[in-house]
């Protein structure tokens, strides 16, 4: 366990487990773990041996969790895509609720509450998707909106701001964000408090955004303008801007300077490579759609080629965002 990785790979809590080295050294109750660990395991360890945590000197370097996630390159089970599996339910320590009502509960959270590990990396699970919400939603309002240059520290602090005049700080924390609007600073981590903060934001400055008309927009079928694109051969820009699009594009994407971009005409037109076997449309007519919009499970991030909407520390000038971002986040400028 490190500051970075509160969790054992298996999700248990290091911190609160009496065999863990710190804990030993300020307390020895191993014998009474070891008594805990029969009562409610079965389990009948004649020694509990200290453990540093799994990323420094583990009492069980064997542990089939540890091996798995080490090969995953993962912090822990609750990163998995596969959780929960048959290598994780090897190592679950967690108990139903049910189960619980005939638990003796102040032994039970002094000396096995540590782990309860599938209930907790269920739960980290449940608010990672919830702060993934909130990310998008974010992105989605502010460029949506405002037309603002983005400064990012390259860790845990994006601004917005207007000619120097800062708008909105957003601090990331490990569960949560601090939205910081003039001397407000209002705690994000779900939808709900981000109306809140957003409200706050709208307060403070009016949306200043001004999106392309509409009328006589070209979409494609996954949502993004195509008259906008740097692709698009029907564009009505003139050489010179598609250029300046296209330099803009390569700079916020991390393309290199020579990367071209292959001529499109569009859905209707075969797409990129005149074959109608675009991805996005490939995967819509497995799931039986006529096109992404028209899917479900539109939702699913696939939808959206090289745009990821989430909040990230990183530095954007406000041009870059209305030429090389909107035009292919799906819906920005309704359809």
């Amino acid at each position: 366990m490190t500051e970075n990785n509160p969790l054992a790979m298996c999700g248990c809590r290091c911190d609160l487990c009496k065999a863990y080295t710190p804990n030993v050294k300020i307390s020895d109750q191993r014998k009474t773990l070891a008594q805990m660990w029969n009562k409610y395991y079965g389990l009948d360890p004649s020694v509990m041996d200290k453990c540093g945590g799994c990323r420094n000197s583990p009492s069980d370097e064997n542990c089939p969790v540890r091996k798995c996630v080490f090969e995953k390159n993962l912090s822990h089970c609750g990163d998995c895509a596969d959780f929960p599996c048959e290598v994780f339910y090897q190592r679950c320590g967690s108990f139903p609720e049910e189960a619980k009502k005939d638990f003796n509960m102040e032994e039970y959270n002094e000396y096995i509450l540590a782990y309860d590990n599938e209930t907790r990396l269920k739960e980290y699970i449940a608010k990672r998707e919830r702060l993934k919400k909130v990310s998008a939603e974010t992105m989605r309002f502010m460029r949506g909106k405002y037309a603002l240059d983005e400064a990012g520290n390259g860790k845990d602090e994006l601004i917005f701001s207007d000619g120097g005049e800062t708008v909105l700080t957003i601090r990331i924390r490990d569960n949560f964000y601090d939205f910081e609007i003039g001397e407000k600073t209002i705690q994000v981590a779900d939808i709900k408090s981000l109306e809140k903060a957003k409200e706050a934001i709208t307060a403070a400055k009016k949306p200043s955004r001004k999106p392309f008309p509409k009328e006589n927009a070209i979409y494609g079928g996954c949502g993004h303008r195509c008259d906008l694109c740097v692709h698009y051969t029907g564009s009505k820009f003139s050489a010179e801007f598609i250029e300046e699009m296209r330099q803009r594009v390569r700079r916020v994407y991390g393309m290199k300077p020579e990367d071209g971009f292959p001529p499109c005409g569009g859905c209707a037109n075969g797409g990129i490579t005149g074959k109608s076997d675009c991805v996005q449309m490939k995967c819509a007519k497995e799931k039986g759609a006529v096109r992404c919009m028209d899917c479900p499970e539109y939702d699913c991030g696939s939808a959206s080629v090289g745009w990821k909407p989430a909040i990230e520390p990183r530095s954007i000038s406000a041009d870059d965002v209305t030429w090389a971002i909107l035009p292919y986040v799906d819906g920005q400028y309704g359809n």
